[in-house]
This record gives C-alpha cells, structure tokens and sequence, in this order.
C-alpha cells in the first residue's frame, strides 16, 4: 500500500476528470478480501487500463481528478487514491465522498451520475468529463460532460481512448 500525499488543491477553472474505477481503469467488479487484497469478480488484474489513461494525460499537464468510484465507500479515500498509479494519484484534488446521493437518485438509477453533476455545480467547475460505465439518467444539458466506457472494455477500447483524446483537444488550452 502507497502511502497517499496531501492532495492538491481543487481549482475550478482547471481541466477536471472525474474518475471511476471499474469499466474505466479495469474490468470487473473490485472484491476486497480480509487482508485487504484487491481481485476483480472478472478474473483479471485490477488497472489493468490505468496506463493508457496515464499516457493520454501526460501531454496534458493541468488536468485535475476527482475519484468517483464506489471503493471510496469501503475502502476510504486515502486507500483507494493509494491504488492508483503515481502518475495518476499526483493528479488527484477530491472525491465525491461528500456528495451523496439523494434516495431518489437511487431508485431511479441516476445516482453516479448526478452526483457528479452536483459536485461539479457545487465547485463551480465547468471544464469536466467523468469516465464511468455506469453513469444513467444524465440529464440532456449535461450529457456532454459524460463518456461512457464498455464495461467489457474500458479504457481497452481504441474508441474510448480517441474520444477521451478529442475532449481533452478540444476543452484543454493546457497542454497537447
């Protein structure tokens, strides 16, 4: 286990992603044993993905991340920004742990996603793209603000990555 810096200050008009683990940086489902160890209900290796992501954000100095995924919830943020890649774990400025969900939110299935959208609005942030597989119910005015990655195959996917890429030259003046 990495042992997590102080995270660096949220700036709002910087470049932000807003980051889920599962379906983006890997495939499958984290399960945590009772040493801690990390396995995926897929089989495969957790952050399997993580270095494209590393590689496409290296010309790209100033983007900030803001981790989203559910292992916030079991893991805490410390350990679960720990599991990252240093090249990625250095980017980080939050998490959407102070975020909850509102219950209808979780009913209807929107819950990821406007959590997003509120911690988005409630930092002022306005240049954002969340990577998640499971983001549903975002609102049409929004939707923009959303890539949607195949489950089956994350940041894996050659299209996934160019999309990712197209945003980044066509939202960033910071780098590329």
């Amino acid at each position: 286990m990495t042992t997590v810096e102080q995270p660096a200050q949220l700036v709002p008009d910087a470049p932000t992603l807003y980051l889920n683990y599962g379906g983006v940086l890997n495939i499958g489902h984290g399960l945590v044993d009772h040493n801690g160890v990390i396995t995926l209900d897929s089989g495969r290796p957790p952050f399997a993905y993580a270095s494209y992501l590393v590689d496409i954000l290296a010309s790209w100095p100033r983007i900030q991340i803001i981790v989203t995924t559910s292992w916030l919830r079991t893991l805490g943020a410390e350990m679960t920004i720990g599991l990252l890649p240093v090249e990625l774990r250095r980017r980080v400025v939050g998490t959407t742990l102070g975020t909850p969900p509102r219950l209808s939110e979780i009913s209807n299935g929107s819950a990821k996603a406007m959590t997003v959208i509120r911690h988005a609005v409630k930092h002022g942030l306005t240049t954002w793209l969340a990577l998640d597989d499971e983001a549903w119910g975002v609102p049409s005015d929004f939707e923009q603000h959303f890539l949607h990655t195949d489950p089956d195959t994350a940041l894996g996917a050659p299209g996934a990555r160019k999309q990712l890429r197209e945003w980044l030259a066509a939202n960033c003046l910071c780098g590329g």
